[in-house]
Parts: structure tokens; sequence; C-alpha cells
């Protein structure tokens, strides 16, 4: 069974008349702008502008206005050569302008009279200033990306693991965090311009579903007053630009390693007197970028660039720093006698007499009841108890009798009665992942330049909850679980100079995240093989044991044995951004919409069902403390609920 939601988000701008000096991005590219004047601080009209990308030879152009205004808009970050000339001017350039992620860069140049052949070159100390936005940002270069130190963390090194380790403002972590006191999951992620585009969490979470760190060239995080076109965002954005190739060819290689013979030994491990366990942490991967370049049929340079990153983490972890709680070998058979003695127990009330029951005989503490055996006696019920806390395996049932002897259960590693089971610390002993990204960048001439940008993830863990424990996949009354989450993300624009005082940005995203969460043993039909009736075939059901440590509650991981995860959902949005900007006398009026398209696809799958056993089924009524154990009701088939 499936189920689908929808949801169609259309937002739009206008900002009209505004002041050359209030000018904004639109997404991760950036603008440059500026006026030019003369000698006397006049105004220069129809001066031709040019920004070339140090990098990529890639020219964008433009003319000023009446008011020597200019405007190059949508330029991805990259540092740039700007000139200006005019009839009866010496050409005036501005040297080495690094301009970085969503960033509106004013740039102002004075022309000398001369002649258009004769240069006047700006020195890099000149003033360059962002006086263009109210928005409070912080960016970080790609040199600042690529040297701060980031572990991996779920599987791959975060991309926002900068944000929430060292700039201010922030609280929590990359999965659940805040930014600049907005709430949790509400600061929107961009990537290339666009966001992330989760139905199921619509801010601020990328943990499973963003490029590789080693694709991102540079970010910026925005926060105050967000422009018009950032409507995602309560309170921030982080806004993460791809990496593109350029002339040259630049390539990495990489390898973060973490082994357990680097590891000292756990606390538990050295208390079983054990080595320490298998610990594999491996994330490594390649990236190269450059002009696309085929032998004697093209050359790209200045014109045609690529980018491509892959990289893999696998994680093996079996460390273990905490005990957990299993059935004993005794209590298999049925034998509960043990839990009269304290000193097993560690309970000195085990085995004490703690009262009489209606029919005048003395109920001991840890005792087990035969539910069969209730009846009315006086004014009150009463039940025998089994002999010497032993139940007949004549009484067993027979769902239960095939679980433990077919199926099985573990036994514990120690001989106690309470954590006797060493449990795993890491939610996934088994990760993998991989992850692709592709990038090309086309100049069609000087008027148009189109995009597009492609990444996947493939990500498999060993899912479970708390207090998991041994190797998976494990036995059908253990916990684990095969969570796949792949996501794919694309991306493309396409820019284009109207003239030398217009330009139209169009882009369009694509986004979609899967979450695949199910048990080791879904769908094996197991609810037939143990002989349980009525009921969905598909996972292994879920035994649950609640109440008292003393009376069997907590017995598992989180109190179950057995998973019955099933099913999972993918969800994402395509996203349509377009907006036009014209450039009149010293003003800017810009103009743009932005409509989204969310889904979530549920993909349902009936469920075999939860069993709770409690202590109630084998207690004597009115002892409710101090009688009966829920793994001798899951022994007798008696189920408190479902």
């Amino acid at each position: 069974m499936g189920f689908t939601q929808m949801r169609v988000s259309v937002s739009s701008l206008a900002l009209l008349a505004i002041s050359s000096a209030v000018l904004f991005a639109q997404g991760e590219r950036g603008a440059l702008n500026g006026t030019i004047t003369d000698p006397n601080g006049a105004a220069v009209p129809g001066a031709a502008i040019s920004a070339r990308n140090i990098d990529t030879g890639i020219e964008i152009k433009a003319v000023t206005t009446d008011a020597g205004v200019y405007r190059l808009s949508a330029l991805p970050a990259g540092n740039y050569r700007i000139s200006a000339t005019a009839k009866g001017f010496r050409t005036s350039v501005a040297e080495r302008v690094d301009l970085a992620v969503a960033q509106t860069m004013t740039v102002d140049l004075k022309l000398e009279l001369g002649q258009v052949s004769e240069q006047v070159t700006v020195s890099s100390e000149a003033p360059l200033i962002e006086t263009g936005t109210a928005e409070i940002g912080r960016y970080v270069t790609e040199k600042e990306f690529d040297t701060w130190p980031i572990a991996v963390g779920d599987g791959r090194r975060q991309i926002q693991s900068f944000i929430f380790r060292s700039l201010p403002g922030t609280t929590g972590g990359e999965f659940q965090g805040s930014i600049n006191g907005g709430q949790q999951y509400s600061h929107e992620i961009l990537v290339e311009g666009m966001a992330l585009g989760r139905f199921d969490l619509q801010g601020g979470s990328n943990n499973e579903f963003s490029p590789s760190a080693e694709s991102v060239s540079e970010f910026k995080l925005q926060t105050g007053t967000m422009g018009a076109q950032y409507g995602g965002g309560q309170t921030a954005v982080a806004n993460f630009a791809v990496k593109s190739g350029t002339n040259q060819v630049h390539g990495s290689a990489y390898d973060y390693l973490q082994n357990d013979v680097l590891r000292a030994n756990s606390f538990t491990n050295n208390a079983l007197n054990r080595k320490r366990p298998p610990f594999k942490l491996n994330n490594y991967g390649a990236a190269i970028g450059g002009p696309v370049y085929i032998p004697k049929v093209y050359n790209g340079k200045n014109r045609t660039f690529f980018f491509t990153n892959y990289e893999r983490t696998r994680v093996r972890d079996f460390n273990s720093i905490a005990f957990g709680t299993l059935p004993t070998v005794d209590m298999k058979r049925g034998d509960f006698s043990r839990l009269l003695d304290p000193a097993y127990t560690g309970n000195p009330a085990s085995g004490s007499n703690v009262g009489t029951d209606a029919a005048g005989r003395a109920v001991r503490f840890g005792q087990i009841y035969d539910p069969r055996s209730t009846r009315t006696v006086g004014s009150g019920p009463v039940r025998d108890a089994f002999p010497n806390n032993i139940i007949p395996a004549s009484q067993f049932s027979n769902v239960s009798r095939k679980i433990v002897n077919d199926v099985g259960i573990d036994d514990p590693t120690l001989g106690t009665l309470f954590n006797n089971t060493p449990v795993l610390s890491a939610c996934c002993p088994h990760f993998n992942e991989h992850m692709f990204t592709a990038k090309v960048d086309h100049n069609l001439s000087t008027n148009h330049r189109v995009n597009g940008y492609f990444n996947m993830n493939h990500r498999l863990r060993n899912n479970s909850p708390g207090g998991r424990w041994g190797a998976p996949p494990g036995r059908p009354t253990g916990v684990y679980q095969n969570q796949y989450t792949p996501g794919r993300m694309a991306r493309t624009a396409w820019d284009w100079t109207v003239s030398g005082s217009m330009i139209n940005h169009m882009a369009l995203g694509y986004n979609r995240f899967g979450n695949l969460n199910e048990s080791v043993f879904v769908d094996q039909d197991w609810a037939s093989k143990i002989g349980l009736q009525n009921t969905a075939p598909t996972t292994f059901p879920a035994l649950t044991f609640t109440g008292a440590a003393i009376l069997g509650g907590g017995i598992g991981a989180s109190n179950r044995l057995g998973s019955e995860s099933r099913g999972g959902s993918y969800n994402g949005s395509t996203i349509f951004q377009d907006d036009f900007t014209i450039v009149r006398g010293k003003h800017n009026f810009k103009m743009g919409m932005e409509a989204r398209f969310y889904y979530y696809n549920i993909r349902n799958k009936s469920g075999t069902g939860t069993f709770n056993f409690q202590s109630v089924q084998t207690q004597q009524p009115g002892f409710n403390a101090n009688t009966g154990h829920a793994f001798a009701s899951f022994m007798l088939g008696a189920v408190n609920n479902t």
C-alpha cells in the first residue's frame, strides 16, 4: 500500500526602482556592480564593461547607463579582471577581483583622459565593497574549507560541519541544529543555488543527502535580513557552490583512515578481558576538473569545462561501551529457579516471603505462577506456583517453543541475570556509501552560458535501535535493519545577457531522497514458520518486554527482540527559478519567481505485529511488584497486549 502527498510552493519577487547600491544575488551566483566616472567625478555613460574570469577565460560584458552605472549578475564565484573602456579615455582595469559565492560586490572605476589603447590598472588594495544587501554573511573560501579539519560523521565529511563547529550563532549539529536563534530544521541549505528540497525535513539537515565535501568549492552562511528570493529559510541560508573546471587540469585524491589498532580498548571489553573489537573506517575518493578536450575533435579551453568527484565510505564498527540484557539459557528452558536466589539476582528480597495469598499460602519474592490455575478463593483470586519455579516444557506455547528452539535467541555472554551481553555503541556496525558528482560549464557565446550538475548518493547501513548486539544480520530475534537511503540531485542553469543592461537567469532543479528502513528478515514469512496465524507475513514479530528489570522488563534492545521495520518512502522536489534584471539610470529593476513542487510517496507494508509481555500474566494477584516474570509469560504464550 502506498500513500502520496504533494505540495506546490510558488513565490515571486518584484523589486522596483531600487538604488544601484541595493542589489541582490541569486542563489549561489554573485554580482558585480559599480559606477564609472571621469576625472571630475561625472558619470560616463555608454562605457563598455568586461569581467573576465581569470581561471576559465570566460568574459561577461555590460554597458553603463546614462548615470554611469553597470551591473554584471549571475556570476559564479571566482577571480575576475574587470575593465572599463570609453572613447577618449584610457582603459581602467581592476585586477584579481575575488568574488565569493552569493556576493554582491561594488567595484567603482575612474577613467582618465587618454587613448583606449592606454591602460590604468587599479591596485588590488582599492576599496572593493559590499553595500548592496542587509544580509549579514560569513564567506568561507575554498582554502578555508579544505584546510579545516572535518572528521567523518554519519558516513562522510559533513559539509555543514564548518558551520556548526566554527561559526558563531550556531547550536546543535549538522543533522539537527539551529542558526541565529531559529528553530531546528529551519535554515535553508542551497546547493548550486537551489534548495535540497526534502519534504520530510524542510531545512537544516543534509546528513544523508548532499554532495561530497571534496566537491564543494566555498560557501556563504547568510543571516540577518534575507533577500526576497530566499523564501525557504527563517533566519539563515547555507549557500554551497560546487567546484567547476578551469583551463588548467586539477585533481586530488584523499583517504581518511581509522583502525582499531590505533585505538584504546573499551571499558566493557576490559571488563570481559576481551581484545579490541574490529573497527575500520575508510573514507576515500578522488576528484578531477579541467577543460573538455577530445584530441583532434574538440578543445574546450576558454569554453567548456568539467568537474567530477567520486567518494566512498566503508565502516565496520563493533565497539562496545555498555551492556544489555538477554534471557538466560535456563530461562529459555523454562527454569526460573534462580530468581529465588538473592546471590544471583543481587536483590536481598529474592526468595523471601512477602505475604500470603487468599488461600493462606506463603508468597515468595520472584515466584512464577501458572495463569491457567487462576481461580477465586474467598474474596480474591489466587494462582498456583510452578514447582521449583520451573515451567514444564509441556506448557510452553507452540510459537514460543519454535522461537526458542528453531529460530533461536542468542545466549548471553556473561552468566549474570542483568547486563549480561555487550551492546554496540554505533547505530550501524556496517556502513557503506558511494557518492558521485559531475558538473559541466559551457560558454555558448558572450551572451549565453549554461551549466549542468548531477549528484548521486548510494547509502546502505545496518541501522538498529539502542541496545543492539552481535554482528548483522544475526537471528530474526535480533533487531538489525537494512536502511537504504539513495539520493539524486540535479541542477541546470542558463544565463542570458539580453543586452548591456538586461540579464536573465533561469534554472531548473530536481531532488529525490529515499528512506527504506526494513528488517534484514523482511518478506521471508517468518510468521508461518513459527506458527503465528492470522497476521501478515512481512517480518518476524516484535516481542517487547516491559516492566521492572527484576520482573523481566528490559530484555533485548530497547525492550524488544525482533524488528518489525518495513517499507519506506521517497520524497523530493522539482524547482524552477527565473529572475530578470534591468538597469536604468541609477536604478536596478529585478523581477523573479520560484516554483517548488514537492512530493512524498510512502510505501507501506502491513505489519506482522508487536506482542508485549509483562509479569502480570505470571504473577500472584495482589503481588504485582514481587512476583511473575515477563519472559515466563512469553514462554507460556501469555501476551499482555498486541
